[in-house]
């Protein structure tokens, strides 16, 4: 009978996995990660990801647990290199930090699959500091640049703020049937908002 795995084994092997989950992801789409795809990609036999997995879900809600993570450290980078770039060019890689976020696919796909839709999704998602960092993050910026001087001291930064993040977020959480633009049109748009109030 082999011995039992040290408590550190589980956890390397709990993050090579889920290491190899997020590439499935990112690589494939959310629908592609099932128990047995997970095996091959990471070349072990599916009984191993359930020694540390009990199942599916407990993977995803760690998978967005992890990329909200991730978001909120880029919303950090973002802020502390915004005075290199312009207003607008800013506005633009915030969206695109958003928009090309893996985690918008895999929560909208799970929020789908009524096997998921459960208190821990709500709690791993309530419990991030991503919710925190969303609500502020853009606000901050502009208030940021009126200190710069290059947003209007007359901007309501809080009122703006709450526009284009929920704008943003709008055009993940209403998924592809929503009207929206292209990469280059929402690039336009928010060029003329920052004509706006700079």
């Amino acid at each position: 009978m082999p011995a039992p795995r040290s408590t550190e084994a589980t956890s390397r092997l709990r993050a090579d996995l889920l290491g190899h989950a997020r590439t499935l992801v990112r690589r494939d789409g959310p629908s592609a990660l099932t128990m047995r795809a997970l095996a091959q990609e990471a070349g072990c036999s599916v009984g191993l990801a359930y020694k540390v997995f009990a199942d599916r879900e407990e993977i995803v809600i760690e998978l967005i647990t992890l990329e909200l993570d991730d978001l909120v450290e880029q919303f950090d980078e973002w802020l502390a290199e915004t005075a290199q770039h312009s207003v607008s060019a800013n506005l633009d890689r915030y969206a695109t930090i958003l928009l090309d976020s893996p985690t918008a696919g895999l929560v909208h796909a799970e929020l789908m699959d009524a096997r998921i839709v459960d208190v821990r999704l709500a709690a791993a998602t309530r419990d991030s500091a991503f919710l925190a960092s969303l609500h502020t993050t853009v606000p901050d910026y502009l208030r940021l640049e009126q200190r710069r001087g290059r947003v209007r001291a007359d901007v309501d930064a809080d009122a703006f703020g709450f526009l284009i993040t929920s704008a943003i977020h709008n055009l993940i959480a209403a998924g592809s049937a929503y009207p929206r633009p292209t990469r280059a049109e929402l690039t336009a748009i928010l060029d003329r908002v920052a004509q706006t109030i700079t």
